[in-house]
């Protein structure tokens, strides 16, 4: 498969919380890989996950506003609304 992304992205296991307009409750989820500009996103089986929420990922302390932007079963991969500079760029090798 032929790589689009224009940053490379770190794998990881960092848990998260996604919050879905009009649901009371967050729903958790796992990045499996993320970047400044995006991220891999493992939800629960089952779980109907729209085209924009807000996200959280390990202790970060605001929320950020996402787009996804693919779907495959359970993973979704995520666009950050606005770039997040306190991501570190992920460099090769």
């Amino acid at each position: 498969m032929h790589e689009r992304r224009w940053k490379l992205r770190a794998d990881t296991a960092v848990s998260g919380r996604a919050a879905f307009a009009g649901s009371e409750h967050d729903v958790g989820c796992m990045a499996l890989n993320f970047s400044p500009v995006g991220a891999c996103l493992a939800f629960p089986a089952g779980t109907t996950v729209p085209r924009y929420f807000d996200l959280v990922l390990g202790l970060e302390p605001a929320p950020s506003p996402v787009r996804v932007v693919w779907r495959q079963a359970e993973r979704v991969g995520v666009a950050f609304q606005d770039a997040r500079p306190h991501v570190p760029d992920v460099m090769p090798g």
